[in-house]
């Protein structure tokens, strides 16, 4: 099935920090408290788009031109964009016009203003804001912006809750560039990696699991329900350069099988297969469909949230559309549940996350010191790039996912 050509983000490096041994960083915001200076979060995706008339030219040829996971050499990207746009075109726009505006937009922003309730009642002086890599707000306005408000410390942290040299590689790179040119900016700068392996972030998902799929499926014994998880399906290539977000999705899933046992929990891809020549990670979530039959699943609630904040096309057209096609086909009945949004908890998780990056959490990369100088282009996002060195899953934690495995 051809599904959405750029939107999903490719892995990520894996980074040897507390969280690689599922560590949960505990709050400690009180340093930050007394001080005067202004916080800003940069909450950065790739973006989506609601009008394809207004937007999906420049939103298609900029995500090829910028997607580090197309398995082309950035300096060709231009040279081919134009043939690159109509070849992909009259699929992506068929996904838009089956589900309508994504307002990925908006719900970020309502997003911005839960976390920034919650930022406040920490620090007075802090505030979210959101960019993306691909489609308005860009990044670097958004930077732009947060400087002419006068915030002096920023911490960019990706929706997604994996680290990855297109999601969070991408987003710190372009902070990167925006540096190179802000020579006026002073303050400080500092990326999150990942962090869905805190056991703070996985309690929120199972919280709102539990909450969704009672009111999705009332009355419904946990028997009768399967949980369905949908997240960034990632090209084989730039996995094999030490990539490891893969095994950072299927830490988070196994720490989820062990909170929600009652539950079968299935974990599946979400592809951006349409570009030639590119292998990508498996099993596709459709792929899971004769599974869930043989696993005898009589309703499954579809969730985006192990890579999502909000949804997406790749939530709204290959969840809710390619695999509930396929789940209906089968005879099985689901529900694509809401995404965290608004959601307090998750809210509040961010602005801890956030405060705790500025004091130094070992979950933070400092691209830019007060007062000193920013990190070269491609230390973050380059592919096969190793910061503090790569550690990948090891035996206990793989054999783990294999025993924990419903897929």
């Amino acid at each position: 099935m051809k599904r959405q050509l750029f939107g999903a983000a490719v892995t990520g490096a894996l980074l040897a920090t507390a969280a690689a041994c599922g560590a949960s960083i505990q709050s400690d915001t009180q340093s930050l408290e007394s001080q005067q200076e202004k916080i800003g979060l940069l909450f950065a995706s790739h973006g989506d788009i609601n009008n394809p008339d207004k937007e999906l030219e420049d939103y298609i040829k900029v995500s090829f031109r910028k997607n580090v996971g197309i398995p082309l050499p950035m300096w060709t990207r231009k040279l081919v964009e134009e043939p690159a746009y109509r070849l992909s075109v009259k699929t992506v726009r068929s996904q838009y016009d089956i589900i309508g505006a994504t307002r990925y937009y908006e719900n970020s922003q309502l997003q911005a203003a839960a976390i920034t309730n919650e930022l406040q009642a920490l620090n007075p002086n802090a505030r979210a804001y959101v960019g993306f890599n691909f489609t308005a707000p860009y990044i670097e306005d958004t930077l732009e912006q947060m400087h002419k408000d006068g915030v002096e410390r920023i911490v960019v942290i990706n929706k997604g809750a994996q680290f990855s040299y297109a999601s969070s590689g991408e987003n710190m790179e372009d902070a990167l560039k925006w540096l190179k040119s802000a020579k006026d900016f002073q303050g400080q700068v500092v990326g999150v990696t990942d962090y869905g392996r805190d056991e703070r972030f996985v309690q929120v998902m199972e919280s709102s699991l539990r909450t969704d799929i009672a009111a999705a499926f009332p009355n419904k014994k946990p028997e009768d329900v399967c949980i369905l998880l949908g997240s960034h399906g990632l090209p084989q290539w730039i996995i094999n350069t030490g990539d490891s977000a893969i095994s950072q999705m299927k830490q988070t899933v196994v720490a989820l099988r062990k909170k929600m046992p009652e539950y079968k929990i299935y974990h599946g891809f979400l592809n951006d297969d349409f570009f030639p020549g590119a292998k990508w990670v498996a099993p596709a979530a459709e792929a899971l469909v004769p599974a869930m039959v043989e696993g005898g699943c009589k309703n499954v609630a579809l969730d985006g949230r192990l890579s999502f904040t909000t949804h997406h096309r790749a939530t709204l057209y290959d969840m809710n559309v390619v695999v509930k096609e396929a789940l209906a086909e089968a005879g099985i009945n689901s529900v694509l549940l809401p995404n965290f949004d608004e959601n307090k908890e998750h809210a509040e998780f961010i602005a801890k996350l956030t405060l705790e990056a500025l004091n130094g959490s070992p979950l933070s990369i400092q691209l830019k010191p007060k007062n000193g100088k920013a990190l070269d282009l491609g230390s973050v996002g380059k592919p096969g790039t190793i910061l503090f060195g790569v550690t990948h899953l090891d035996t206990a934690i793989e054999n783990g996912w294999k025993a924990s495995a419903n897929d």
